[in-house]
């Protein structure tokens, strides 16, 4: 598809900073004692299949909130920033972690939004920033009764893979594309305009249509009920016309559940956008699903010889970052009271270093360099991998050290202070905001986020795998 052609020119190498600017660190390799998950024989309601994925809990007796949940309690809020691409978030609840889910819209503000990254939110958080994406073109004031300073639910998610590459990709644009796509083929196959008056552009209310939510209803009515049946399913992976989509699986069977109805709700609508007069392909077999888990985010075999993979959109990219990250720290600034200190080093010269096979996302380092200090300042990519990839480009300015870690969640800021740049000691990002670490990885088929919280032993709380 268009989208996700266009997102993935470049996320071998842009998609590794995600995890890391959200915190990361090079995540543990998986416990060799660690039983691999068991996936449960196919339910099919028309052209959806759902194989649910069962496994032991990984984080046991844990209190947490979906935002749809806290929202609906007044235990969270999500703050307008009045900046497109960041919002800010609050878990108010005295005792309940608040999860967050990439892919998980927002309604209301100065325009719908998705989050782009997954996040774990401790009791009493205070404002963190919620890295996001708009799902809705033109609209820049309250719509309706709507308050245009906060958002007041989020029953929906991101619909199809290209929608949710181009959310991990960072890439506004081709977000916009994929919900213009989506609104398209979602009209078509139910016979009806789904574009509201209110909001043309608004992908939420597109799945609030009555003619939408009419379709995906026999889709929950056929299945739903049976994601909540056992209390040993902590994932599920969706098959839409006979091929294999995406997975989510959980660290418990509890986080599973607060998360499956909206998950569900997602598939069915892409169900419903995919659905053709040919006959639906047979599903795949149990085996072909467990094989997709345990090697969807395995890399390819290297190339005998390493081509060098130059992103020109990435070049262009990293040029000026300083700028757009000292601006939208400024407006956190304005608006939350959060302290800054950027220190801005002379004109330098914006480099990534990729280490890898061609296509492959391994991992390097990067930073924006100052020409009197060869030493990167600051750092925006790490990992390993055979290989090496260089993309050099001019940056407007430096930024160093910038020691105001509550901002540094937001993968669009590019560039924040690098700790943990080439093997120094691990420093905690944010202990009073995002618990989680994202690292992105992919091969020729799949890209995988893997979401750990140090606090639990780097447990995983959220593995999404999403093919291409």
């Amino acid at each position: 598809m268009n989208a996700s052609r266009l997102a993935l020119g470049f996320v071998a190498v842009a998609l590794v900073g995600l995890w890391y600017v959200a915190g990361g660190t090079n995540p543990p390799a998986t416990r060799a004692a660690e039983p691999p998950p068991r996936v449960a024989a196919p339910l099919a309601h028309e052209n959806l299949t759902v194989y649910f994925v069962h496994g032991p809990d990984a984080v046991q007796g844990a209190k947490v909130l979906s935002l749809q949940e806290a929202l609906d309690q007044n235990l969270a809020v999500v703050h307008e920033t009045s900046d497109v691409n960041m919002l800010a978030v609050e878990n108010r609840s005295p005792d309940h972690e608040l999860f967050i889910q990439s892919g998980d819209i927002v309604k209301g503000g100065k325009q719908d939004r998705m989050s782009q990254s997954d996040m774990l939110l401790p009791p009493m958080s205070g404002a963190v920033p919620l890295p996001a994406h708009c799902v809705e073109q033109g609209r820049w004031t309250n719509r309706g009764s709507e308050d245009a300073a906060r958002f007041k639910s989020s029953a929906k998610a991101a619909v199809g893979n290209d929608m949710k590459l181009a959310n991990l990709s960072g890439n506004q644009g081709e977000v916009w594309k994929t919900v213009a796509l989506n609104q398209g083929q979602i009209a078509m196959n139910v016979g009806a305009n789904v574009n509201a008056a209110a909001s043309p552009t608004s992908f939420q209310l597109t799945l609030e249509a009555p003619e939408v939510q009419a379709h995906v209803a026999a889709y929950e009515a056929a299945l739903k009920a049976r994601g909540e049946e056992r209390d040993t399913i902590i994932g599920v992976v969706f098959v839409v016309n006979g091929q294999i989509k995406c997975a989510e699986v959980y660290g418990s069977n509890a986080l599973f559940r607060k998360a499956w109805p909206k998950q569900l709700n997602s598939a069915a609508v892409e169900a419903v956008a995919s659905r053709t007069d040919k006959p639906t392909a047979q599903a795949p077999s149990v085996r072909e699903v467990e094989k997709f888990l345990a090697h969807g985010a395995a890399p390819d075999a290297a190339p005998a010889t390493d081509t060098p993979f130059v992103s020109e959109r990435l070049t262009q990219q990293m040029n000026g970052r300083s700028e757009v990250y000292n601006r939208r720290l400024a407006i956190m600034n304005d608006t939350f009271g959060v302290p800054q200190t950027p220190e801005v080093n002379a004109p330098g010269v914006a480099r990534v270093e990729v280490t890898g096979p061609r296509g492959v996302q391994a991992g390097g380092a990067a930073g924006f360099v100052n020409p009197t200090n060869p030493a990167p300042d600051t750092t925006i990519m790490s990992g390993s991998g055979a290989g090496r990839v260089q993309i050099e480009g001019n940056a407007t300015t430096g930024n160093r050290a910038v020691q105001n870690q509550q901002a540094f969640n937001n993968p669009n800021f590019g560039v924040v202070a690098g700790p943990q740049f080439r093997g120094a000691a691990p420093v905690s990002v944010n202990n009073d905001g995002n618990r989680l670490s994202s690292n992105v990885a992919q091969n020729r088929s799949t890209v995988t986020v893997e979401s750990r919280d140090a606090t639990r032993k780097n447990a995983v709380i959220h593995k999404s795998y999403i093919k291409k």
